[in-house]
């Protein structure tokens, strides 16, 4: 006896239904804000907020990582994941010691030794929609060396000599220290732009915190100058709103074309 078999189904006129895939939610993005200055001495001011949002919530956490050696001072801040930000933070911080202890050059080899470490964590972690971009201050306690910055790319260190920044704000604070920032201000002046500038990366993007932590590294001296919050926040108070400053100074000093005034 023959075995039936099922008829063709008729795709011509019946198209065959399929499933439609079900959209994945989106991971939650974590914004913030990382930036970094030259100072007048040559130090670097680092600023970086303290918000994190995870889509279910907010909080505060310290996004600057310090590093102490004999060498000197190693300052980490991401933009990224934080569990990841915290690995390779700690990775980092593990394989200098281990280099120091070994009698390796930390002087020499630390960026070299930073990016060995950063690869393997980027080829497991990293990907289009999980982020890990770093500035790293390398502040050595030896006279006559200057702080380093570095703005991380994958995982490889390039040296900035005066300014970087990372994370969702960075657009804002690229557009304003481009056109406000010169080399060569002075300390009080720098707190101010850089007060400046996070308060406006933060009212116009979302995920960057109001409160920030400020460091200054090495302005003038081997000695870190910490600004808590609260300090950034009473300095912040003093500087003039966007709006309130273009529109002080177009008052007093521009010059409209008389037809303009008819």
């Amino acid at each position: 006896m023959t075995a039936l078999r099922p008829l063709p189904y008729p795709s011509a006129v019946y198209p065959k239904p399929t499933p439609k895939p079900k959209r994945l939610p989106e991971r939650p993005k974590r914004m913030t804000l990382v930036a970094a200055f030259r100072c007048l001495n040559n130090g670097i001011l680092l600023c970086a907020d303290r918000e994190e949002s995870d889509g279910g919530g907010k909080r505060e956490v310290d996004k600057i990582y310090k590093i102490l050696l004999r060498y000197g001072y190693i300052f980490i801040a991401g933009a990224g994941a934080r569990t990841i930000i915290m690995r390779a933070c700690e990775a980092i911080h593990q394989r200098l010691k281990i280099a120091e202890a070994s009698g390796v050059s930390v002087s020499s080899e630390h960026q070299k030794l930073i990016e060995e470490t950063l690869r393997p964590i980027h080829e497991e972690f990293v990907t289009d929609d999980i982020r890990l971009d770093l500035l790293i201050v390398v502040a050595p306690h030896a006279p006559n060396c200057v702080p380093i910055l570095y703005r991380s790319d994958s995982y490889l260190l390039h040296p900035e000599p005066f300014y970087a920044a990372q994370g969702n704000g960075k657009p804002i604070s690229d557009y304003l220290a481009d056109r406000l920032y010169t080399h060569g201000l002075k300390k009080d002046m720098l707190a101010f732009l850089a007060a400046f500038i996070c308060r406006e990366a933060s009212r116009a993007r979302f995920g960057v915190g109001p409160d920030i932590d400020m460091i200054f590294i090495y302005e003038g001296e081997k000695s870190l100058h910490i600004l808590a919050p609260d300090a950034v926040k009473e300095i912040e108070v003093n500087v003039p709103s966007l709006s309130d400053a273009i529109y002080a100074y177009w008052k007093e000093h521009a010059k409209v074309p008389e037809w303009l005034t008819k």
